[in-house]
């Protein structure tokens, strides 16, 4: 008998033995391994999907939140002694807001507008001009020397009204707006803008120009063609800056 043999061979299924109790130890050592990541990746992921879920809530909040805002206020406060406003603003009457920041910013003039955002009915925000007394309007031109006014006013050919209690500036602008193309017509009483209560007339002076431009004019205002925006901020520039 080879007993040498015999030994080789259980040296060999030995070996074999221990590979193969090695292998199962690896096997199941990799197996809770891999269980471990995988616990920790869907914690992980657990826990992203909380946090998207959160966002997405205050997302909600927030969008609903802004269905509810039915006015915003715009202010732009310079070292001008001039103000222009636009009480009716957004889509009270539209164009007005465009046209006060077209201006103001032109000119670095302070600049007010109360905008309407409801989706529908904004001219229940309609407050009268003389009625009006939102505090931080009624503060920029209480310390204004001139004011000018933004309004508008039914009409679909393209004109302007103009009042307020300053005259002199009134008819400055005016023949400037006729000058660079544009129509002023006779301005109605209900529209004339003299009442002392009038914010455009509650500055320094105690006298501003307040401007009511037709329907027309505005929507021609809001086209993608800013030439006639552009000119009528120049002519009433021109008019007022050379006061």
């Amino acid at each position: 008998m080879n007993i040498r043999k015999h030994v080789t061979k259980i040296k060999i299924f030995a070996l074999l033995f221990f590979l193969l109790i090695g292998y199962s130890s690896y096997v199941k050592y990799e197996g809770a391994k891999l269980e471990d990541e995988n616990k920790t990746l869907k914690k992980q992921l657990d826990i992203a999907n909380e946090k998207i879920k959160e966002q997405k809530n205050e997302l909600d909040d927030l969008l609903d939140s802004q269905k509810d805002i039915e006015f915003q206020i715009e202010v732009n406060e310079t070292d001008s002694n001039i103000t222009v406003v636009a009480i009716h603003g957004g889509k009270i009457e539209k164009g007005t807001t465009e046209l006060a920041y077209a201006l103001a910013s032109h000119n670095n003039y302070n600049y007010y507008s109360f905008l309407g955002l409801k989706s529908t009915d904004n001219f229940s925000l309609h407050v009268p001009s003389d009625k009006f007394a939102e505090t931080y309007a009624l503060e920029m031109v209480s310390k204004s020397k001139r004011t000018l006014s933004i309004h508008g006013c039914g009409g679909s050919e393209e004109f302007t009204y103009i009042g307020g209690r300053d005259t002199e500036l009134a008819n400055r602008i005016k023949e400037s707006l006729t000058k660079h193309g544009f129509t002023v017509k006779d301005t109605p009483k209900d529209l004339a803008g003299i009442s002392s209560d009038n914010i455009v007339n509650r500055n320094r002076d105690e006298r501003g120009v307040q401007l009511e431009i037709s329907e027309g004019l505005r929507t021609k205002f809001l086209s993608t063609n800013k030439h006639s925006l552009n000119s009528y901020v120049l002519a009433i520039s021109e008019a007022v800056n050379n006061m």
